[in-house]
């Protein structure tokens, strides 16, 4: 739409400051213009109105050689404007439509609409239209009316305008907040799980400790959904018995997780890589760390000539029945980890590892779950936050979510810990604007310069004043 004024079509204003919803009458009673709507709504204005010109207005307007008026609305604010249409009302058995008229009209405007009053019922005329904001749109704003006559000497003499129709108030604001994608790691994905085996065991135990879960997490890779690039199996025994005895039973350990796994799921068999890797001490390990027994503590700082000297000694301590019965279950396994690539994401699938293993849930995929509707799973960004607290999405998320609930500082603490990007400091820019804290608001919106979100609630905070 042209913006640019010329000739008659332009004058000055007269601050009157009309409510919507106000019924002006238009020059000399020739009929009447209803305001309903004149509203600033974020990045654009919302203006609606009714002209109604009363029957036969060559009668109304009383005077000889005129050929219609032109009715001309904008919304201005101190030296800018910006045109909405040009409405042109001819007699009921008269044509103001001259190619002089038209391209008058059309120098200023490409909305130009053309009537004909009736002789015997109103005419009425019905504006609804959304414009694009301008940076200048402020509580100042007003919607203008400016009336001209059309003679017959093909001149446009201004009889009223512009004249302030109605003000342009502020729809309920809601700052643009800036989205923020998660980060990747890369097309590859991870996720690790264990079967475990009673002691000296070495054959199928689905229902032993946890191995029916991490059964059924590999049952979900097996899908097309998703693409198995590796799984890597390390069998492992407790430290019990010799060192050779456990070498072994580590590497049967690790053969057998195989078999299982390559017995039930699709995967091809050149994914595989088995390894047993013999005793797995980690677990006595943070037994030493957590534990005040310092026999305990002595036998840990000595240096033993080989593992089964190291097990012997362990053997004599007081301690080693409790390690015996709670860190020795836990260390008879074989662990899987398992590379894989998402082809599509589906939610079903990523629901199943989220509710089984949440830990093993990449951090896109919890940005991907949260956000399949348009409010936000609080739930599972805070499971999310859990296992990745730096997360800026996730942050960015729960900051979000905060602000639907009202609670606007505790949005501004989460984003607080989502980095220094634009949108993020649009974002805190945005919970300040909700808090009223019009400064604060400024002073980071304006170091998002250049996002079109920050520049969107640059022009609301003009709306605040």
């Amino acid at each position: 739409m042209k913006t640019l004024f010329k000739g008659f079509l332009i004058a000055s204003l007269m601050f009157i400051g009309v409510a919507a919803n106000a019924q002006t009458k238009i020059y000399n009673n020739v009929g009447t213009i209803d305001v309903t709507k004149a509203e600033y709504n974020g990045d654009q204005v919302d203006v609606a109105y009714t002209v109604t010109i009363d029957p036969d207005i060559q009668n109304i307007i009383g005077l000889k050689g005129k050929k219609g008026i032109v009715l001309t609305t904008a919304l201005a604010e101190g030296d800018y404007k910006q045109l909405i249409e040009c409405l042109v009302i001819s007699p009921a058995n008269g044509n103001a439509r001259t190619p002089w008229l038209e391209a008058r009209c059309e120098d200023v405007t490409n909305n130009v609409r053309w009537f004909n009053a009736k002789a015997d019922e109103p005419l009425v005329i019905k504006s609804n239209y959304t414009l694009k904001a301008k940076d200048w749109t402020s509580p100042k704003t007003v919607l203008t009316l400016t009336v001209q006559d059309y003679k017959s000497d093909e001149c446009l003499v201004r009889l009223l305008g512009p004249k302030n129709i109605a003000k342009l108030t502020a729809k309920d604001l809601v700052p643009a907040w800036a989205d923020l994608a998660a980060a990747s790691n890369g097309p590859e994905k991870h996720l690790a799980t264990k079967l475990y085996y009673p002691v000296n065991v070495t054959s199928e135990v689905d229902d032993y400790l946890e191995n029916a879960q991490a059964l059924s997490l590999l049952k979900t890779l097996d899908s097309p959904n998703f693409e198995v690039t590796n799984i890597t199996i390390n069998g492992w025994a407790s430290p019990e018995a010799t060192v050779a005895y456990n070498q072994k039973l580590s590497e049967k350990r690790a053969a057998t997780m195989k078999d299982i796994i390559s017995s039930r799921y699709s995967f091809p068999e050149s994914v595989y890589s088995v390894t047993g890797k013999g005793e797995y001490w980690e677990g006595v390990d943070e037994y030493v760390a957590a534990s005040n027994d310092q026999a305990l503590k002595n036998w840990a700082a000595k240096s033993f000539s080989n593992l089964d000297a190291k097990e012997a000694a362990l053997k004599q301590l007081s301690a080693y029945r409790d390690i015996f019965n709670t860190v020795y279950p836990r260390s008879r396994f074989a662990d899987c980890n398992v590379s894989y690539k998402l082809i599509n994401f589906d939610e079903a699938a990523v629901r199943s590892i989220y509710n089984q293993f949440p830990e093993q849930v990449q951090e896109d995929e919890y940005v991907a779950l949260a956000t399949l509707n348009d409010k936000v799973d609080k739930a599972v960004v805070e499971k999310g936050l859990k296992y990745y607290p730096e997360s800026a999405a996730l942050n960015n998320l729960a900051a979000k979510a905060a602000v639907a609930d009202g609670q606007y500082r505790q949005a501004i603490s989460y984003l607080q810990k989502a980095g220094n990007s634009k949108e993020v400091l649009n974002n805190i820019g945005a919970c300040y604007m909700l808090l009223g804290d019009k400064a604060s608001a400024t002073q980071n919106l304006q170091r998002a310069y250049g996002l079109p979100e920050a520049a969107e609630n640059l022009q609301m905070l003009r709306m605040m004043e």
